[in-house]
């Protein structure tokens, strides 16, 4: 559970994922408790620290990360985000379990579905941390989408090669969510950093609050403009444009693929549509950027209907 570490450590796995790709660890089903303390380990790397804390130490012959959700965050401020997640966004709550709880099952549900997230070591207890608010994750020293699509010393044409093999299974996973009426199978914090290039395959991330309507497939456009917004927020407006006509060009279902459009634009719900055409009226200068969500989606449309005509 890491971003990349060297270079030289992580050349191979910023190359376009080999067909078929390697097993990954699965979740560990070792029955025995192994009772650690996270003062045992004096010289832990200290990865990231908020809203969760998170340390890289030894473990077995290599390293795992675990991940402590209560972080630095005071108690007031998860339960002011609990009540925003409930009441007005439909979200999960945000209290330190809950979000444990809610990503161990959104990534045994991802990996019973054949999509590959970090490994887990559940038998592995912490005497000196809160029950049930922290995982000791596998160490995955792979690369994220946000640094290999950027890097230029990989050809541009392999890049985008990764990119069309990455579209199905992005496709895989949207039509799986609608057809098992299942949100915890959309990524709520979508965006290319929550994925990652691991030992031939693809490996995603971060699931600790999910939606709960199951409107699934308003679920996926909102999970589509989310990704295709970071391309251009992250890559620029020349990358942003060839990886959107990859989009278009290779996602295989286009009707699907226009409910990016249909979120933010022509919501079947008339009380969401009058609000989101409030929201462009008044917040015109924001809304007309060029990587704004309405901008985004109204840019996918375009290249859609460019697409249709042209077949």
């Amino acid at each position: 559970m890491s971003s990349s570490t060297t270079r030289a450590g992580t050349d191979a796995s910023r190359r376009a994922p080999a067909a078929g790709g390697l097993p990954w660890p699965r979740t560990s089903v070792r029955r025995a408790p192994l009772k650690l303390r996270l003062s045992d380990f004096p010289n832990k790397e200290h990865l990231a620290g908020d809203g969760n804390w998170l340390y890289k130490i030894p473990f077995g012959d290599g390293f795992a990360v675990l991940k402590v959700y209560f972080g630095n965050r005071h108690p007031a401020l998860h339960w002011k985000k609990t009540f925003g997640n409930l009441v007005f966004t439909g979200r999960t709550s945000h209290m330190p379990r809950a979000r444990c709880r809610t990503e161990i099952e959104s990534i045994q549900l991802w990996e019973q579905h054949g999509f590959r997230c970090f490994g887990m070591y559940p038998e592995v207890v912490f005497e000196d941390l809160p029950a049930g608010g922290y995982m000791l994750f596998e160490y995955v020293p792979g690369v994220h989408f946000k640094t290999y699509f950027r890097d230029e010393s990989i050809p541009l044409q392999e890049r985008l090669a990764t990119w069309r093999r990455w579209l199905p299974e992005w496709h895989r996973r949207h039509k799986l969510a609608i057809e098992l009426r299942d949100p915890r199978l959309i990524h709520e914090n979508g965006d290319v950093k929550h994925v990652m290039l691991w030992q031939g395959g693809f490996v995603n991330f971060d699931f600790e609050v999910c939606f709960r309507s199951h409107d699934l497939p308003d679920l996926v456009g909102r999970e589509m403009l989310a990704y295709l917004r970071f391309l251009g927020k992250a890559f620029g407006p020349e990358l942003y444009d060839v990886m959107m006509d990859e989009t278009v060009r290779h996602y295989p279902d286009k009707a699907l693929l226009m409910q990016g459009w249909a979120h933010a634009m022509h919501n079947h719900n008339p009380f969401v549509r009058f609000f989101r055409m409030l929201d462009r009226k008044l917040r015109r200068k924001d809304n007309d950027k060029p990587y704004s969500k309405y901008s985004v989606a109204q840019d996918l449309k375009r290249r859609l209907d460019a697409a249709a005509l042209n077949l």
